[in-house]
């Protein structure tokens, strides 16, 4: 007589039957628990793309440059000034002429933070017509 022997499963063996439904119910929780951050960009109203734009020409006395360069530092007009002098700057000359554009001109080396420094401080002045510009030098 042949005598069968019964193994005993080893002790802590774990049911792996439902790992997978385990897995998936935690991916969905995560998923649907999660958070998206959202980016904030500069909220600018540009021209419609089907609008007939046609080039405007500017007065050069309507035209005031506030330029930021390489190395920082920023100019209005060719003449040094500090972020914080740009408001009052720019109010004194919106008065003195209405029809004022400010173009601000960025270099590509100079700090993405000073150039929104200087747009922030054309929209505290109320410059409403602001013209963006990169510089090549």
């Amino acid at each position: 007589m042949v005598m069968k022997i019964k193994r005993k499963p080893p002790i802590g063996a774990i049911n792996l039957a439902s790992t997978g439904d385990v897995a998936f119910l935690l991916l969905i929780f995560f998923i649907v628990s999660t958070a998206f951050a959202e980016d904030f960009g500069l909220p600018l109203l540009l021209p419609a793309k089907d609008s007939a734009v046609q080039a405007v020409r500017v007065k050069q006395s309507n035209v005031m440059t506030l330029k930021v360069h390489a190395d920082n530092h920023i100019t209005l007009d060719k003449k040094p000034i500090e972020i914080n002098a740009i408001k009052s700057n720019i109010e004194r000359s919106l008065q003195a002429n209405p029809k004022l554009v400010v173009v601000l001109e960025t270099h590509p080396d100079a700090d993405y933070g000073k150039m929104v420094a200087c747009l922030d401080e054309l929209k505290l002045a109320e410059a409403r017509r602001v013209s963006l510009k990169t510089s090549k030098v």
